[in-house]
C-alpha cells in the first residue's frame, strides 16, 4: 500500500489536469483527494479480506475524480467523449474497466447510481515519464450528488461496524476453546517423585 500511495502521489496532479481538460466542457469536474494509507488499509482489511494475495491490487481508486452532469443525455455524451479520447490517445490513457451502476438489479441496492471508469493513466510529467497507474473517473448525475454524501457517511459507519465485529469474533475464537482441545502436562507426581522422611509419631494436628 505504501508503494501504491507513493506512485499515486507522483501521478495525481498530472491525471487531474488531464481529465479536467478533457471533461470540463461536458460536465462539472471535481478533483477528489487521494485515498489515505489508513483508509486503504481499512478497505483491504474489510472489503477485500477474502480476496487472494495481494489484496492491495484491488485498490483501483487511490487517484480519482468525478464529473457531474445535469441530465442523462449529458452524462452519456460525456462518457462517449471520454471513451473516444482514450481510443485516440492510447499512449496516455487506456480503458481498464467500466462499472455501470445504472444497470444494477440488486434488490438491496441503496438506490445510488453512477458510472465508474477505471483507466490506466501514464504520466506525462518528464520527471515521472515511466509512472503509470489505474485511476478512477466517476460520472454521476447532480440528483445523486447529495445522495452520495449521505450514503458515504452511512458506509463509513457500516465499515467500522464490520471491522469491530471481525476483531471481536477473532478474539472470541482465540479465547474460547473446547475443554477437549486443552492439553495438560504433568508437572509433579507426588507418589513417584516426592520421598518423605518423617516418622509416624512426628505427625500432629495443628490449628
Amino acid at each position: 500500500i505504501n508503494m501504491l500511495t507513493s506512485t499515486a502521489s507522483k501521478l495525481n496532479g498530472d491525471f487531474q489536469r488531464h481529465i479536467k481538460l478533457v471533461m470540463s466542457e461536458h460536465g462539472a469536474f471535481k478533483e477528489a483527494p487521494m485515498k489515505k494509507v489508513e483508509r486503504s488499509l481499512s478497505k483491504v482489511e474489510n472489503d477485500y479480506r477474502q480476496e487472494a494475495f495481494p489484496k492491495a491490487a484491488k485498490l483501483l481508486d487511490l487517484v480519482r475524480c468525478s464529473v457531474t452532469f445535469n441530465t442523462v443525455e449529458q452524462l452519456i455524451t460525456g462518457c462517449d467523449a471520454l471513451l473516444k479520447h482514450m481510443k485516440a490517445n492510447p499512449s496516455i490513457i487506456e480503458l481498464a474497466r467500466v462499472k455501470n451502476g445504472f444497470i444494477n438489479t440488486d434488490e438491496h441496492h441503496s438506490g445510488y447510481r453512477d458510472i465508474k471508469l477505471n483507466v490506466i493513466y501514464k504520466s506525462q510529467d518528464p520527471d515521472h515519464k515511466d509512472v503509470r497507474m489505474i485511476c478512477e473517473v466517476q460520472l454521476l448525475l447532480i440528483n445523486y450528488l447529495e445522495e452520495k454524501k449521505k450514503i458515504h457517511k452511512l458506509y463509513s459507519i457500516l465499515r467500522e461496524q464490520t471491522f469491530f465485529k471481525m476483531v471481536v469474533s477473532e478474539n472470541t475464537e482465540k479465547k474460547t476453546k473446547d475443554v477437549k482441545e486443552l492439553q495438560f502436562e504433568e508437572t509433579l507426581n507426588v507418589g513417584k517423585q516426592v520421598s518423605l522422611s518423617y516418622k509416624h509419631e512426628d505427625i500432629y494436628k495443628s490449628s
